[in-house]
């Protein structure tokens, strides 16, 4: 009877304080530290997830860090290889690029799973950076994928670690895109090792 009566009063108050949080919403442009906690995941890196967000487990079997928010429509995972195996399977794909980085060939091995499941409309040149020590680079796309009526906006970054490299993937609408880049922004630019 307790839980019967307690599902009742879920359903009743539950939309009241949607109303009210969506009436309270900010803009993500406006996000300070405070509103940010950090994650430390499998004593290899961390990073910065905002409240807003919860943990999931069902974006992509690969992920060893996956975040959502269905209200926001914003969500984020992180992918990450052992630098050795990657080169390793590479080279006998006869697709290993030595005129590049590690990290740039696993942003283009990378690049290349994505469209096979999205039809590219849109990428910006990958543009390097330091993120607490480390080599990255971060590029934007926008995307279609079947069955989904409205654009994707894809925020990519990818970090060469000592042992592993790193895809940070963020992405939402690309009617959001705006709302959320500088969240997205923040949670990469957090990324850290742990040592």
């Amino acid at each position: 009877m307790k839980s019967r009566l307690f599902v009742i009063i879920s359903v009743i108050f539950f939309p009241i304080t949607s109303c009210i949080d969506s009436k309270n919403k900010k803009d993500d442009s406006s996000l300070g530290t405070e509103t940010f906690y950090t994650v430390s995941i499998n004593q290899d890196y961390k990073l910065s997830i905002p409240k807003f967000m919860t943990g999931t487990t069902g974006l992509n079997e690969e992920a060893s860090l996956q975040y959502q928010s269905l209200l926001k429509e914003a969500y984020l995972l992180v992918i990450d290889e052992p630098k050795a195996g990657f080169e390793e399977v590479y080279r006998d794909l006869n697709q290993y690029d030595d005129d590049l980085s590690i990290m740039q060939n696993y942003r283009d091995a990378r690049i290349k799973i994505l469209s096979r499941t999205t039809e590219i409309n849109r990428k910006t040149k990958p543009e390097f950076l330091k993120i607490n020590g480390l080599d990255a680079e971060t590029m934007e796309l926008d995307a279609n994928i079947e069955g989904v009526a409205n654009e994707i906006s894809y925020f990519l970054t990818f970090i060469e670690g000592d042992d592993r490299v790193y895809m940070i993937m963020a992405w939402t609408l690309k009617n959001k895109k705006i709302e959320h880049k500088k969240t997205f922004k923040t949670i990469a630019e957090s990324f850290e090792l742990v040592d």
